[in-house]
Order: C-alpha cells, then sequence, then structure tokens
C-alpha cells in the first residue's frame, strides 16, 4: 500500500550512482540545439514507439468527473498510460474510470502497493481492511483471496495496462522472497499484463530477480539546471550509467526495460528538500521551493532520448501530473504549481515528450572508459552529487511505501498510488498505511511516495483520500 517515498530513495539512488559512476563523456555539446538532440551512440529507438505515462492522484469516489477530465489533458499530450492507486475506489468508479481512459486512447496502471502482501507491514491492518471494497465483493478476508479479487476484478476492465505493484520506498533488502512470491501471484491470476516494480538505483538489482518489470527512477535535478551538457558531465554520465545498467539488467533477466523520469522539483516539501541538501529545518516551505528547480523542457528531453538510445525500453513513466499540471485534491503537505507556473509547466513538458527523437546518426558524445571515466567522476566529488544528481526513485526517505508517485526518492514517483484514497498515496511519502517514519503521515494502500518528501506527499494524499472515500 501506500507509503511515502521521499529521501529514501531519491538519495539512495543518487549515492548510488555516484558512487558507482564508471563511465564519462568524452566530448559533450553544450548549445540548446545540441543538448536537445544529446546522443552518445546510435539511437535504439524512436520517441512515440515506446509508451509514455505519467503518475495521477486523484479520487475517484470524490471528484470521478474531474479525474476524468484531467485524463483528457494528458492524452491530449499524447499520453498512453496513467498510474493511479486503487484505494478504496469503489468497483463502480474503477470500471468507470478504466472506461473513461479507454475512451481517450489512454490505459491504467493501477497501483497497489501494499507491503503487507509481500510480508511487510500493512498500510493498514489487514489485506482486507486496505482494500475492503474487494474483500466485500468477494466475502473474504485473507491476504490470498484479498489479492485474487482484487486483481481479478481490475485484470477484466477493458482499460487496464498493468499494475504497479511496489514502489521502491515499499520494499525493504530483505523483502525480495516475499516481493517475488507476490508478483509470482500477480502474474499467475493475471498473465496478460504487465507487473512493474518501481526502484532506485540501488535497488535495481535486487529487484530485478521479482519476475517484475523494474521502473528505474532518475530524478537528476534538484538546484542547478542541467541544461548545458558540458557543465553538467557528471550529472548526465550518471544518467546515461544508469540508464545501460538497467537495460543490461532487464535483459538478463528476461524482461522489457521500464524507466521513472523527473517531472517534479523536489522543492515542493521541506523535506524533499533537506533531503537533498538544498534546504534547512529553519527555512519556511517557499524558502525551500524557490531554491530548488523543476526540470525545463530541454532537460526533460535530455532524459528522454538517453533512455531512448541507452535502452529498449518497453514503457517510460513520468511523476507526476500533480507537480507538473497541477493537483485535484486539496493537500496542503506539498506546493502544488497553479496558474500561469502549472500553464507553464505543462506546455514545456507537453513539448519535451513530443519533441524529436535523437537522429540515427548522431554521435554527439563519445563514453570514454577505464581511468578516465572513474578520474572525471572523482573530481566532480560530493559536490556534483547535491547539485546534479540526485538520480533517485521517489524522493524522501528510504521508508517502505510508496509517497509522492514518485516519487521518492520519486518524493513523492515517480508516488509515486491508488489515487486519492489510501492507495493511491504515491506523492505521501512512502509510509503508505501506517505512518511515515519521515512525515508521520498516514499510509494508503496502493500508492506510491517519493523519496522522503515525495513519501510523504504519497501519504498524505492517501491519507487525505482515504477519508474522503470513506
Amino acid at each position: 500500500m501506500p507509503t511515502p517515498r521521499t529521501l529514501r530513495t531519491r538519495i539512495a539512488t543518487a549515492l548510488a550512482l555516484l558512487g558507482g559512476l564508471a563511465l564519462s563523456f568524452a566530448s559533450l555539446q553544450s548549445t540548446p540545439a545540441q543538448a536537445a538532440s544529446l546522443a552518445h551512440s546510435s539511437p535504439r529507438i524512436a520517441a512515440g514507439s515506446v509508451p509514455e505515462g505519467i503518475f495521477e492522484s486523484c479520487d475517484l469516489n470524490a471528484q470521478l468527473a474531474t479525474c476524468e477530465q484531467r485524463l483528457d489533458v494528458m492524452s491530449q499530450a499524447g499520453l498512453k498510460v496513467v498510474v493511479i492507486g486503487v484505494g478504496y475506489s469503489t468497483e463502480a468508479n474503477l470500471q468507470a474510470y478504466a472506461a473513461y481512459a479507454q475512451s481517450v486512447g489512454m490505459s491504467v496502471m493501477w497501483e497497489l502497493n501494499d507491503p503487507g502482501f509481500w510480508g511487510g507491514p500493512w498500510t493498514g491492518s489487514s489485506a482486507a481492511a486496505d482494500f475492503s471494497q474487494f474483500a466485500a465483493a468477494c466475502g473474504c478476508s485473507d491476504t490470498t483471496g484479498v489479492l485474487n479479487a482484487t486483481v481479478g476484478f481490475l485484470a477484466s476492465l477493458p482499460g487496464t495496462y498493468g499494475y504497479y505493484a511496489a514502489d521502491d520506498l515499499s520494499v525493504t533488502p530483505g523483502d525480495r522472497a516475499g516481493l517475488s512470491a507476490y508478483v509470482s501471484q500477480i502474474k499467475a491470476i493475471d498473465p496478460t499484463h504487465m507487473v512493474l516494480v518501481g526502484a532506485n538505483a540501488s535497488q535495481g538489482q535486487s529487484s530485478a530477480g521479482s519476475g517484475a518489470v523494474i521502473g528505474n527512477e532518475i530524478y537528476p535535478v534538484t538546484d542547478r539546471n542541467l541544461q548545458n551538457v558540458n557543465a553538467n558531465q557528471a550529472a548526465w554520465e550518471s544518467v546515461q550509467q544508469q540508464v545501460t545498467q538497467a537495460q543490461t539488467s532487464a535483459t538478463r533477466h528476461g524482461q522489457p526495460s521500464a524507466f521513472i523520469l523527473q517531472a517534479f522539483t523536489f522543492g515542493d516539501n521541506l523535506a524533499d528538500g533537506q533531503a537533498v541538501g538544498a534546504c534547512t529545518a529553519s527555512m519556511t516551505p517557499q524558502q525551500c521551493y524557490a531554491k530548488l528547480l523543476y526540470p525545463n523542457e530541454q532537460v526533460q528531453a535530455l532524459l528522454r532520448n538517453q533512455v531512448l538510445e541507452h535502452s529498449h525500453p518497453g514503457l517510460i513513466l513520468w511523476y507526476s501530473f500533480e507537480q507538473t499540471y497541477g493537483q485535484a485534491g486539496s493537500d496542503t503537505y506539498s506546493i502544488y504549481p497553479t496558474g500561469a507556473l502549472a500553464s507553464s509547466r505543462w506546455s514545456s513538458f507537453t513539448a519535451a515528450i513530443n519533441s524529436p527523437p535523437p537522429a540515427p546518426e548522431a554521435t554527439t558524445a563519445n563514453v570514454r572508459s577505464g581511468a578516465a571515466a572513474h578520474g572525471a567522476h572523482g573530481a566532480h566529488g560530493a559536490g556534483a552529487h547535491r547539485a546534479n544528481t540526485v538520480i533517485a526513485t521517489h524522493r524522501g526517505p528510504v521508508h517502505r511505501g510508496h509517497g509522492p508517485h514518485r516519487h521518492g526518492g520519486h518524493a513523492g514517483r515517480h508516488h509515486r498510488g491508488h489515487g486519492a484514497g489510501h492507495h493511491s498515496g504515491r506523492r505521501s511519502r512512502h509510509p503508505r498505511h501506517g505512518r511515515s517514519h519521515l512525515s508521520g503521515r498516514s499510509r494508503r494502500p496502493g500508492g506510491r511516495a517519493p523519496h522522503r518528501a515525495r513519501q510523504a506527499r504519497h501519504v498524505a494524499r492517501r491519507r487525505d483520500g482515504a477519508a474522503r472515500a470513506r
């Protein structure tokens, strides 16, 4: 279920990338035009051939019409998949949302993300409590019965794309066996649709053996604009390495690769800002917000192009819709864009995902190898990490839940969960159901969280959504 994913994911990923950096660019171009088409080798996949989606947090029980209108906006931008928490949404509303998504050319990835399913603490108290609508429908209360009822129902919906089974902030190092069993159960119930598990750089290898497709979170932008590639080589080297390693791992495990990219600012909440080292506890949320950046159009296009050139992705997700377009609810934990800012962010994001893919013949940068790469990385040190590379999964501390979407790292990934209800707490920071270590917010089943901030957000969203849904 949803747990906030704030510092944990983002920082863990950033540290993992910086600590293991072994690649470096021999030459990089820094003009906007060149940066926009950054290529390190011949592109493998063209933009448009890979479905792109986004994490969403919207209360289907209380705001179904609004949630559907937001699908219109996503569809018009060219997005094909929306990730939203199941939460306590009624079967009727889940069915209506999936049908509407399908009618506008989109599909739904349902966020389940409740640690209780793989042996961790439940977001609430049990499978029957966290997924009460399905427990009531099947007349069952045991974990296996509830999971069968939940996945069985969602699998029957024409608009279903798959399941966001677990978020990086919800999974701990000792969860591998339980996570693998959980993924196997979902696949046994529904062998057709994708099962995705979010992971930061440090978790990718361990989670890869779970049998799920791994959603590799990459969140490089903190308080520095990375558009000038030459001035930010360490950050882009880390991105390239993470993409390459993610693809290698996916190939080894016979799965397609998938990525969760940054569409949020670490400054949207104080916890995330502190997690990346840019803010202090003495700052106001607005002061922290002013210090951190939302990635601009050129940087988001660069991120996507790195994925297209150095992997064979089956899916690209962005975290998150609410941090780009604005929230549908009334969460006060995080700062969301409104008015002209929201319009500007959404416009630039739309332009980024619709920008031309890297030219097949482009080779604007080569990768150095061996000692040269290590030398370049060492020269940047921790400063580069703080300024440029919190390449983590969601945001926030390393919690067990989702939080954002997000977040979390994803501080929320992606997330990032269940929707506005407890299940959708992606931005609620990772503690999904219970209280988040970081944010103290309630976790909600089926939601995703950012690192700490995202985790807190996810938790908050899940909590608020759950309260509205009950």
